[in-house]
């Protein structure tokens, strides 16, 4: 055991953390289109989604060929609406294939920038054709252009109503390297069946809070369009990819999302080869496919396409997939503020987050040593309202963790008291076994623990703290060893009243080696201590451990926080996360089945890189054993004990999992368990999901037995936040928003919004319109730039997902779109052929061009670069020079009406700004 440091109380101290003051600093970031939709008079929130309405598409895209990926996306849709299918996503990045890369100069991220689409594109506006005839909601992924920006783009989904109407959602946590420019709106639409919300791959897997934010605004479908596949990878060396560790990490997200957030996900991925090749053909990425559509409940997920009939997801093969079953879409309780949500609280650490950000510090962080502390969970139910039974077993486990080395003890929420409660009301609600106890419960109205609570808090030898406190500070001390137990803890000032009824705090009391205390209060409550006996805390708990350093010397932080915080509300432990903490410190009381605990708790590991410790209680916790008599005695009731869940008491006990987690990391040399698929490390804890380990386990209330304690040494060296784009000022806006709409008496950190001003656009658009209208009139090579900055303008002034937050985005489109028109060039007249002084240059339409030209027909695909030569042009037209094999090329066919603009003037498709060589 190594020596322990009296500047832990210091560090400590400096580390508790608290609201403190987070200026309202400007942030680019949108809500406030989502917020209006959300908001709408006749939003629907709830409805059913009917068996073989909704599809996903395992869809392998041609590298870097648009033409050829929306032919088959065209083709697939027409299949769906054959089958009656009413929306259908498509994957991230389905037109053009995927990229990733930062060398400006690499064919592949060329070919991201220069393929990239706008919402009033013509390939873009032909497949919304199609979306309105089929009355179709269509989403895909596409790059899509940034005005005024040549050299980056937005990874984005187009989402196509069925009246045809596009909106784009621009990946806000893009991982796909430089030319990928992080998006800053969230976008909700509403459908037939609800509101739908849109979210790319890493946003949903890596960022909550996107997912936190539509489920509080009545979100009921998240749309995920995503190109994942992550561990996908040959494990048993016979030259074939599989699936196992890929669909660890693909479930472990998408489950833990719909269960915790009430989500109906609908999820679409790549499938096969995919990214530029090398010279000998190869490609750098292998997409799984694994679509699927599902949903949560506690107790596990509910798939309704996707899943092979062993009940593994179908992993290599191409097409779509429709809902099995119908889909009812509803709103969770755990986004509601009457249940605990706290978007004020969470605006304000996510703004704090920001500041830091904003003035230099770094967010991301890597712990790097195996020099981990060694840690125990105790798997204990405590006697109910007996603290000296249960203060006395802890010492007993605190003895022998000792024993076996242990540097950190934690046990499960509320073990001092028990949690169950009971109408404290008449000589009935005494259920102690301790004499003295029962003649205090039976002598008031208040409940059990808030006449057992204690004083937590408190420097070494501070008597003002609770007897079972000191108690345990004092082992603590003793042992050189930290101990967090749950319990009932005494306001400062007495009980605080709450609807007429007294309570305290539900709280983790943290003894540290130097014998001071310090405790967490727990946030999120629920069951009976909701209503009945608890307030909510609404202070984070951070603290330092210096006994064990990173790599670069920093000592290990450690987080706390309480049963459902973590379950539920994962903004704490992405708070810690993003703050540093290394480690999650969590007691528990949960009949939450293994799933429930390794999904939810093992995500702080695999996500946000934290290690956790989470004891959970075991054994009964119930009180219908003892009464008090006529005379004050105690005596049996003649019932046996009655287990607790939150349905009440009579049920089933606590008999779940207490668990120690950490990153696989490369144990084994491997990077995720190959037998299990998973990429955490829990050393066997955990072992209360299995009978026949326990099965000599004491199972009761207060009792000591060394099996029931859990130990193992934590090994950190993956530890620590790495969230790539993480954006905190973006979810503190996103949080403020829905703060000011829910929370009574709430003070705004950000303004509300207003709309976007697209008015700089209407003269230079209207402007570009009659250039266009008139192609014999200006030479191709000038009318080409704008076309180009007319598909951003045009897309601006379509657009109902951006406001005032991006105004410098009309701003660029318009300077861009006012230099294109001071380049434009008159043409030369070409002489008129004297045989025939009626003919004109050009046809006045396309309706008029011969049959047989190259104006209705496609050009060939073009070689692997991405490069094709010039198109033919019909007889007398101007070139309009070089496309893209990937281009849009469809010159001179299709009218500006296609984009919702009168006059039927012409269209014509000029060449991008750059493109692949």
């Amino acid at each position: 055991m190594r020596g322990r440091c009296i500047a832990a109380i210091a560090s400590a101290a400096a580390l508790i953390c608290s609201f403190g003051a987070v200026g309202a600093a400007p942030a680019f970031a949108d809500t406030y289109s989502s917020g209006l939709v959300a908001t709408a008079e006749g939003a629907v929130t709830r409805g059913t989604i009917p068996a073989g309405a909704l599809s996903v598409v395992n869809f392998a895209p041609k590298w870097g060929d648009k033409q050829a990926n929306k032919t088959n996306m065209l083709a697939t849709m027409e299949q769906a609406h054959a089958n009656g299918v009413k929306m259908i996503v498509f994957p991230e990045m389905a037109l053009t294939g995927y990229v990733s890369s930062s060398d400006p100069e690499s064919p592949a991220y060329r070919m991201a920038v220069s393929q990239a689409e706008t919402t009033a594109s013509p390939i873009t506006q032909e497949i919304a054709a199609k979306a309105k005839e089929y009355g179709m909601w269509v989403v895909y992924g596409t790059p899509e252009r940034i005005p005024g920006d040549d050299d980056h783009a937005y990874n984005s989904a187009f989402a196509i109503s069925p009246e045809g109407k596009v909106s784009s959602y621009q990946k806000i946590a893009p991982v796909e390297g430089a030319w990928a420019t992080p998006g800053t709106t969230p976008v909700i639409l509403q459908t037939e069946w609800g509101l739908m919300g849109l979210s790319i791959c890493y946003d949903t897997y890596a960022n909550p809070e996107i997912e936190r934010y539509y489920a509080a605004q009545g979100v009921g479908l998240l749309v995920n369009p995503t190109a994942t596949s992550r561990s996908y990878t040959d494990i048993d060396g016979d030259g074939v990819k599989d699936g196992k560790g890929w669909e660890w990490y693909y479930r472990n997200r998408l489950e833990s999302i719909a269960s915790r957030d009430g989500l109906v996900i609908a999820s679409a991925d790549l499938v096969g080869p995919d990214g530029y090749a090398d010279e000998s053909g190869k490609q750098p990425y292998d997409f799984p496919g694994g679509s699927v559509i599902l949903t949560g409940s506690f107790a596990g997920a509910n798939y309704a396409a996707g899943l092979n009939e062993d009940g593994s997801i179908a992993v290599g093969t191409e097409g779509a997939l429709t809902n099995a079953k119908d889909l009812r879409l509803s709103t969770p309780s755990t986004t509601q503020v009457a249940n605990d949500f706290h978007p004020d609280y969470y605006a304000k650490w996510y703004g704090e987050l920001a500041d830091r950000k904003d003035a230099g510090e770094s967010l991301s962080y890597s712990f790097g040593s195996t020099d981990g502390p060694k840690v125990a969970v105790a798997n204990v139910s405590g006697v109910w309202a007996d603290k000296a039974a249960n203060t006395e077993m802890m010492a007993k486990y605190a003895e022998q963790a000792h024993a076996d080395g242990v540097d950190l003890l934690v046990f499960p929420e509320t073990v001092l008291t028990g949690y169950d409660s009971t109408d404290p009301k008449g000589d009935a609600d005494a259920h102690s076994v301790n004499a003295e106890v029962n003649r205090v419960l039976a002598a008031s109205d208040d409940y059990m623990q808030v006449l057992l609570a204690e004083k937590v808090k408190g420097a070494d030898g501070d008597t003002t703290r609770g007897e079972s406190v000191q108690r345990m500070a004092q082992l603590a001390k003793d042992y050189g060893m930290y101990i967090v137990f749950g319990l009932a803890e005494m306001p400062d000032g007495g009980p605080i009243v709450d609807g007429g009824v007294k309570k305290v705090y539900n709280s983790a009391a943290i003894c540290f080696p130097d014998g001071h205390t310090e405790s967490y209060q727990k946030m999120h409550r629920a069951g009976s201590e909701e209503t009945v006996w608890s307030v909510p805390g609404n202070t984070p708990v951070m603290f330092e451990m210096p006994e064990w350093t990173g790599k670069d010397g920093s000592a290990l932080k450690a987080g706390v926080n309480i049963c459902r915080d973590g379950h539920f509300y994962p903004e704490l432990g992405r708070y810690y996360a993003a703050s540093g903490a290394e480690l999650l410190i969590h007691p528990t009381a949960t009949g939450g089945n293994p799933w429930y605990r390794e999904t939810r708790i093992g995500s702080y590991t695999d996500r946000d890189g934290m290690a956790a410790v989470t004891a959970n209680l075991w054994g009964q916790d119930g009180y219908p054993i003892y009464s008090v008599d006529a005379n004050g005695k105690t005596v049996s009731s003649g019932k046996d004990v009655a287990g607790y869940n939150y349905s009440g008491v009579g049920r089933d006990s606590f008999r779940s999992t207490s668990l120690i987690i950490n990153a696989w990391g490369r144990k084994n040399g491997t990077s995720f368990d190959y037998a299990t698929g998973s990429a955490l490390d829990t050393s066997g804890t955990g072992n209360g999901a299995t009978a026949d380990v326990t099965k000599d386990w004491y199972f009761g209330q207060g009792g000591f037995d060394p099996d029931n304690l859990e130990t193992r040494t934590m090994d950190l060296s993956r530890a620590g936040f790495r969230i790539t784009n993480f954006q905190p000022r973006l979810y503190s806006q996103m949080y403020d928003a829905l703060a000011q709409r829910t929370v009574p008496g709430y003070s705004a950190m950000y303004s509300t919004g207003s709309p976007l001003d697209t008015s700089a656009l209407d003269e230079p658009a209207a402007k570009a319109d009659a250039a266009i209208a008139s192609p014999s009139a200006y030479t191709a090579e000038s009318v080409e730039p704008v076309q180009e900055a007319l598909f951003d303008a045009r897309s601006l002034l379509g657009n109902t997902t951006f406001s005032a937050e991006q105004q410098p985005l009309v701003e660029a489109a318009a300077a861009e779109l006012n230099t294109a028109l001071a380049g434009l060039e008159k043409a030369v007249p070409t002489p008129t052929d004297p045989a025939e002084p009626n003919q004109p240059a050009t046809p006045a339409d396309p309706a008029d061009a011969p049959a047989g030209t190259p104006t209705d027909q496609q050009s060939p695909s073009g070689p692997a670069d991405g490069t094709v030569d010039a198109p033919a042009t019909a007889a007398g037209a101007p070139a309009v020079g070089t496309l893209s094999s990937t281009g849009s090329q469809i010159a001179l066919v299709a009218a500006l009406a296609l984009m919702g603009v009168a006059g039927g003037s012409v269209l014509i498709v000029a060449k991008r700004k750059a493109h692949v060589e």
